[in-house]
């Protein structure tokens, strides 16, 4: 079988280039706001921004598979389809895949490559790993699919400020936030003269208690990084 042609992969690749700029945005506030002593400016809004747009690129590509592989090959599939009655969204849990009724489960037989890393990706959440080569760890994928979920049918999503966290410091051309939560083995700092250092306020999902900008990070680069493989690997 050839490969398909993606219809989606220029425009995920350009919202994931967006959704990195929004995080950059991110980053830029909360660091001025430490530095100012302010509550950052539309966070929540921009961070969720950046959560959303992530996500959806998951969802392209869901459709991508769909269109690429299921329906040319499943009749039945794709009258529902052509109905409505068909939705797919990319798979997070297994049994999106091996449940003999679920939509995903017939690439078993028409791509059993495509299949296998898809499992694979499952089992990983399941299983806490980390992404090759990354600190991050797939499981945290669960979690920003689920806080989309939450903005998109019951609220906003909120974010929590803990104060002295943090340690901000800070010299002309140089700049540099440290955490202090869950800190090993630093009690003491010492910085050369001219250092601006003071200790300034963590932001963290209530959802999940992550750091804000550590999890924008995970949902573009994470999301990067899985999205293209699949690319690819399994387009043309």
């Amino acid at each position: 079988m050839n490969k398909p042609s993606p219809s989606r992969k220029s425009d995920v690749t350009s919202k994931l280039a967006y959704a990195d700029k929004r995080r950059n945005d991110v980053m830029e506030e909360l660091f001025a706001a430490k530095k100012e002593d302010r509550d950052p400016a539309f966070l929540i809004h921009a961070a969720s921004d950046v959560m959303s747009v992530s996500r959806e690129c998951f969802d392209y590509l869901g459709q991508d598979i769909l269109e690429g592989y299921i329906l040319p090959n499943e009749p039945k599939t794709k009258k529902a389809h052509d109905a409505g009655k068909v939705k797919a969204y990319f798979p997070f849990h297994a049994p999106q895949l091996t449940n003999t009724k679920a939509v995903f489960h017939s690439l078993k037989t028409i791509a059993p490559a495509l299949y296998k890393e898809l499992l694979e990706f499952t089992e990983a959440i399941q299983e806490r790993k980390l992404i090759d080569k990354t600190l991050f760890n797939f499981h945290d994928f669960l979690s920003m699919k689920d806080m989309v979920n939450e903005k998109k049918h019951h609220k906003l999503l909120a974010t929590v400020a803990n104060s002295n966290q943090e340690l901000l410091i800070e010299k002309k051309g140089f700049a540099l936030i440290m955490p202090f939560k869950k800190r090993k083995g630093l009690d003491t700092l010492t910085v050369s003269a001219g250092l601006l250092v003071k200790h300034v306020a963590e932001y963290r999902f209530a959802y999940n208690d992550k750091e804000v900008g550590y999890f924008c990070l995970f949902a573009v680069k994470a999301s990067e990084t899985i999205i293209t493989r699949i690319y690819a690997r399994h387009f043309a």
